[in-house]
């Protein structure tokens, strides 16, 4: 393709005009952005290219077949070819344009040149045999330069398309360039494998031929031949005079594509690392100039001009049915004319596509309550630009959220989607590559000075600390037939206070202006009307949401919510009615404590020993286990004691204390007459055998009474019914030995 005429005739007043940066690297934005995207209904599958005339119709192929559109995305011409169109250029004077066209089979036609007014063909020539991925017009338009049949260059007549000359030499691999001298109509021809040859105008003599170690993906003639140059993948863009002497290389490594201006030392250059871009280079001081990030994948594009020469838009192609445009402004129908207004915007109502300024069009403003209100002048203020200022003693940022209608936003995810891989899965990281392209575009130094006019606080300056941009709804895990949803960003500025100011009490005035619109795709969503939100630590949340604007500037006090710190002292501290409260609530829980813990020690230094008397029913003692039943059964380990007094009121019963034998503790027992004591017992023994003796003759097992003992005070609490246990009539003249020895063993009183 040739594009140098447009190139060098007035690029060169737009980059030379940009102010150089200080340091080497850094970049300024060119102002462009994303405008639209131009869709192609229908269109074939297969290689993309775009061509663009003098009088700003497109030529785009989607596969095989060619569209000549205007520069508003109007089809005016179509020709559908045979095959898939590879490769197409415009002639220096757009009357014609060179075609390549995949060949199905030997002999058939693959070079065509065709008339941009109405598509039809000049000349045709089958030369090339094959698929010719170069087409290259000299820069007078009198011949055209493609792919040989099996290596090297074709040289082609513009009337018939004939063969004039080859240009072979040595090359043995696929062509990567070619490029022909405006000054003695030298052909500079270059290989994949890295094998440079510079010719003579008729393809007989090879002036200088090198062979580098490189790949090489592009290559130029510089003006009025004072150099030829090739750009690699690892050693930059390099240069030799055309008496064979190297010059310094410029450091640019993976340039796809460079071109040169009238001055030697600007190039503009495509890059498709780390991510989609084209930016402007200024070889003598190595740094750039001018530079705009793609969010998505293209590897042709076209660059126009207005009438003053100065590059105006971007047109290329890209991986779905959209022919993309970049721009440096927006141009609205009915900005400045007379008529009512609802959302404030400058254009008036009967030419608004939106009137109240939410990012939802008209036709599909459709979503709200009949309150008596048409839907399209009550904005949805989830949708409309919003301002968020998060505040704290030392740091201020400054949000602004934007909403893209339903037409871009589709646009968008369409050309998101293939950005980074070839599946139809938005996810996050191809959503922050279009963030980050936003943030990329603008003018920062610009945005900065504006954000300082807007936003003015009392007594105190702010000084620039960072930006970033992010997505916040709209793109990450939409399908890919969803036309409705709308993609809503956020651009933020991070600012710190340069003087130590009390928040309580600051003033905040916010102006009402525009966003910077110098490369800002926010002029694609909607200005008004706005939301401020104002928050942060330590101060109350304050809001400002008018629905249509008339303010020009909005002011805020800052009210702190949160107690000063400096206003803590010793006596607040004992005079506070929580620290009070707290000091009672520990004194009582304490005495609590210590209360229960005295009572506790007095009970473990006294036992009783208290004999509760059950019945004998089914109730079965909630305090027996297994182990006690077990006892029960073993007659030389229990004792069965009829109470000696069956009307007297039992003793309540107390939890159950073990006592290890190892240290068994004398039990204190009221003292009475020794030998009386003896009697009493020696009497209820007997009577207890003469008891049991009579029951053995009526029945065949007896019901036992278990006593248990007990070391807690006395309660009143009803005593449970014990489980009868059955034991043999053997199992009596045991016991009643045992009372006998506990009789004779039981202390005397002396």
């Amino acid at each position: 393709m040739e594009r140098r005429a447009l190139l060098k005739n007035a690029l060169v007043l737009v980059l030379v005009s940009v102010t150089m940066l200080g340091s080497v690297g850094a970049t300024s934005t060119s102002g462009f952005f994303f405008v639209e995207a131009l869709e192609v209904a229908d269109a074939d599958s297969g290689a993309r290219t775009i061509e663009m005339d003098s009088e700003g119709h497109i030529f785009a192929s989607f596969g095989s077949i060619l569209y000549k559109m205007t520069e508003s995305g109007s089809i005016v011409e179509e020709r559908v070819f045979s095959n898939e169109i590879t490769a197409s250029a415009i002639s220096p004077d757009n009357s014609r344009l060179a075609l390549t066209v995949r060949s199905a089979s030997s002999g058939t036609d693959s070079v065509y040149a065709i008339s941009t007014g109405d598509l039809s063909t000049i000349g045709a020539s089958d030369a090339t045999r094959m698929n010719a991925d170069l087409l290259e017009w000299s820069p007078n338009g009198a011949e055209l330069y493609t792919n040989a049949p099996d290596n090297g260059i074709l040289q082609l007549s513009r009337e018939n398309l004939e063969q004039e000359a080859i240009y072979t030499g040595n090359h043995t691999g696929p062509m990567a360039c070619v490029d022909v001298s405006e000054t003695t109509g030298a052909v500079l021809t270059a290989d994949e494998n890295g094998l440079i040859q510079l010719w003579d105008n008729d393809g007989e003599v090879i002036h200088h031929e090198i062979l580098l170690q490189s790949l090489i993906y592009d290559c130029h003639i510089g003006a009025n031949d004072e150099f030829f140059s090739v750009s690699t993948a690892d050693d930059g863009i390099r240069k030799w005079t055309f008496g064979g002497s190297e010059l310094k290389p410029i450091d640019v490594n993976n340039a796809l594509r460079y071109q040169f201006t009238s001055d030697a030392n600007i190039l503009i250059v495509h890059k498709n690392s780390p991510t989609q871009h084209l930016f402007t280079y200024d070889a003598q001081n190595e740094q750039i100039l001018d530079e705009v990030m793609m969010f998505h994948n293209f590897d042709d594009y076209v660059l126009r001009y207005d009438q003053f020469d100065s590059l105006v838009n971007i047109y290329m192609n890209s991986d779905v049915d959209n022919v993309v445009k970049y721009g440096l402004e927006v141009f609205r129908e009915g900005v400045g004319e007379s008529g009512t207004d609802t959302d404030g915007d400058g254009i008036p109502d009967s030419v608004d596509s939106d009137d109240d300024g939410d990012g939802i069009e008209d036709n599909w403003d459709l979503n709200c309550d009949n309150i008596g209100i048409s839907c399209k002048l009550l904005p949805d203020e989830n949708f409309i630009r919003t301002i968020d200022l998060e505040i704290n003693s030392t740091h201020t940022k400054i949000k602004q959220s934007f909403t893209l209608n339903k037409k871009h936003s589709s646009s968008i995810r369409n050309l998101a989607r293939y950005s980074l891989d070839t599946d139809i899965k938005l996810i996050e990281s191809e959503a922050q590559l279009f963030a980050d392209s936003i943030c990329s575009n603008m003018d920062l130094g610009q945005l900065i000075e504006t954000m300082l006019a807007t936003f003015e606080f009392s007594n105190t300056t702010l000084s620039f600390e960072e930006m970033y941009c992010s997505i916040e709804e709209g793109m990450v895990l939409y399908a890919a037939n969803d036309e409705i949803s709308q993609i809503r960003y956020s651009v933020s500025l991070v600012f710190a206070f340069n003087t130590s100011t009390p928040i309580d009490g600051l003033v905040l005035e916010v102006q009402n202006d525009r966003f910077p619109s110098d490369g800002s795709i926010t002029e694609l969503s909607e200005q008004h009307p706005l939301a401020i939100n104002v928050y942060g630590g330590g101060i109350e949340t304050m809001e400002y949401v008018p629905w249509h604007i008339q303010e020009d500037k909005v002011t805020f006090t800052l009210q702190s919510n949160q107690i000063e710190s400096d206003s803590l002292n010793p006596t607040s501290i004992l005079t506070s009615f929580s620290v009070i409260i707290f000091v009672v609530l520990t004194m009582v829980t304490l005495g609590i404590v210590a209360f229960l813990l005295t009572k506790r020690g007095a009970q473990q230094n006294t036992y009783n020993i208290v004999l509760d008397e059950e019945d004998d029913d089914d109730y079965v003692d909630e305090y027996e286990d297994e182990s006690y039943e077990s006892m029960d059964n073993t007659t030389d380990q229990n004792v069965s004691i009829d109470d000696t007094q069956d009307n007297e009121e039992p003793e309540p019963i107390r939890p159950r204390r073990r006592i290890q034998r190892s240290k068994r503790k004398k039990v204190t027992v009221q003292s009475t007459e020794p030998n009386d004591a003896k009697k009493l017992l020696e009497s209820s023994s007997n009577e207890v055998v003469r008891k049991r003796r009579a029951r053995r003759s009526e029945h065949d097992t007896v019901k036992t009474k278990k006593r248990r003992l007990s070391d807690s005070q006395t309660t009143e609490v009803r005593p449970r019914k014990r489980r009868a246990v059955k034991r043999a009539p053997s199992s009596d003249e045991s016991m009643d030995e045992t009372l006998k020895r506990f009789v004779s063993d039981s202390p005397e009183e002396r």
